[in-house]
């Protein structure tokens, strides 16, 4: 009897845990269900690219507060963009460079390469005017900036963590792009503490 009963609950619990609703689900739910899964954000499409960059920019040169409620300009937003949103082995490039040349007394950069000058205007705008040389893993996107003039320049990026991340602010076929200008620097610095080491 006892086996009976068990037997009994198990087909109720397994009718009843069948969906939400109490239904058993049915070949026909789960094609819905793979039908939902497959409307999924492309992230390698040129769409996606275009709202990943205007999501990135579009707080750059503009005005924001800080913990404390005081308006404070993007240049002193303790917000670190680049760790947020450059590649890895970029950002890791940049902290060595900036790390050193603090060391060496050294200045890395004499302009902000989000805002393409030294200070921004108040009508500072960005927008994503091609994007191209698409692969998996790597996207070339033409930006058109305006502080004080109009400026166009071009960023790479690197798809990693499950997203599209800036891997250099100057991209260049001859590679004299930023990722060379931050491993010469280090390369300097690195021989400049040497021989104040020796000396």
């Amino acid at each position: 009897m006892k086996k009976l009963f068990y037997l009994l609950f198990t087909i109720v619990l397994m009718i009843g845990c069948g969906s939400k609703t109490g239904k058993v689900v049915s070949d026909k739910d789960l094609q819905t269900v793979d039908s939902v899964a497959d409307t999924g954000i492309d992230k390698h499409s040129e769409a996606y690219i275009r709202q990943r960059i205007d999501t990135i920019y579009k707080t750059v040169g503009k005005t924001t507060y800080d913990s404390e409620g005081n308006e404070v300009s993007y240049i002193r937003n303790p917000f670190n963009r680049d760790s947020a949103y450059c590649s890895q082995r970029y950002y890791a490039l940049m902290k060595e460079a900036l790390q050193l040349c603090d060391e060496m007394g050294e200045i890395l950069y004499d302009y902000d390469y989000w805002v393409c000058g030294q200070d921004y205007s108040d009508d500072w705008s960005c927008k994503v005017t091609k994007v191209y040389e698409m692969t998996d893993s790597a996207a070339l996107v033409d930006l058109a900036i305006h502080n004080f003039s109009d400026t166009e320049t071009t960023i790479a990026l690197r798809f990693e963590r499950d997203d599209w991340y800036i891997d250099d602010f100057s991209p260049s076929k001859d590679g004299n792009d930023d990722k060379k200008y931050l491993r010469d620097t280090i390369r300097q610095c690195l021989e400049k503490r040497k021989k104040a080491n020796n000396q």
